[in-house]
């Protein structure tokens, strides 16, 4: 449908998973798609497929090489109409009480200041053109926290919640802030948790199955899309009925 025809996108955290297919679907929808991660090698396979694609390395706790990422995003393409911030980790399976202050250090800093860094340094750009996206991935967890996971939950939460406060910083200049929280996905990260609570998961999934990839992308296209003009400061859900409005 081309619904992204002539504009310009910086995926960060684009080499697998959910931001990888968020990549390929913008490309496919007409955008020209500049595709960050803190290990670029791991693009060099998805860059020729999406064609006029670039890489860019990016440590998201680093806010330096977040601004220089979106610098070098600006004057590849000469402005930026879309910014997703993707990257993220998991904190592992343990109860609270042991999860130590390191770790959640590390969580928060990924999560939620990689966000926080995106958006600041896009919004001076985005403001002074007076039109943008940004779209910040969140977790269905924000909504529906588990046991045994309170670092990642909170992390997200903590993104829901700076999505929304910024949205309204924004709102008159012509920028969306939106966050999508996906469900359970079928990523390195689900892949890599742990099997007993994965299965207790699915089972309390109204459709008993986790996403494709793909599924969630296309939430990404349509927040990014002009159909969403009047949509901002949104948790915008595609979880499989894992929580329900």
């Amino acid at each position: 449908m081309n619904r992204l025809e002539g504009k310009t996108a910086l995926v960060i955290g684009s080499a697998t998973g959910i931001g990888r297919e968020v990549a390929r679907l913008f490309a496919a929808e007409g955008a020209s798609v500049a595709l960050g991660d803190r290990d670029p090698a791991a693009l060099e396979e998805l860059v020729p497929q999406i064609g006029a694609a670039f890489a860019l390395a990016v440590d998201v706790t680093r806010e330096a090489e977040v601004a220089a990422a979106i610098a070098q995003a600006i004057a590849r393409f000469g402005q930026l109409d879309v910014l997703v911030n993707n990257a993220g980790v998991g904190g592992g399976k343990s109860p609270f009480h042991e999860q130590s202050a390191e770790v959640w250090q590390r969580v928060l800093d990924v999560n939620l200041w990689g966000v926080a860094y995106g958006m600041k340094h896009a919004i001076s750009h985005m403001k002074a053109r007076r039109s943008g996206r940004i779209i910040n991935t969140a977790s269905q967890l924000a909504h529906k926290p588990s046991p045994l996971n309170a670092m990642y939950c909170a992390s997200k939460a903590a993104v829901v919640a700076l999505t929304a406060s910024v949205a309204q910083e924004v709102a008159t200049d012509g920028i969306t802030v939106n966050a999508v929280c996906p469900g359970p996905t079928d990523t390195a990260m689900w892949r890599s948790s742990d099997p007993e609570w994965n299965r207790r998961k699915l089972e309390s999934l109204p459709m008993k199955r986790i996403a494709q990839p793909v599924e969630i992308a296309w939430a990404y296209v349509y927040l990014a899309s002009d159909e969403a003009s009047y949509c901002t400061g949104q948790s915008l859900s595609p979880n499989g009925g894992d929580v329900m409005w």
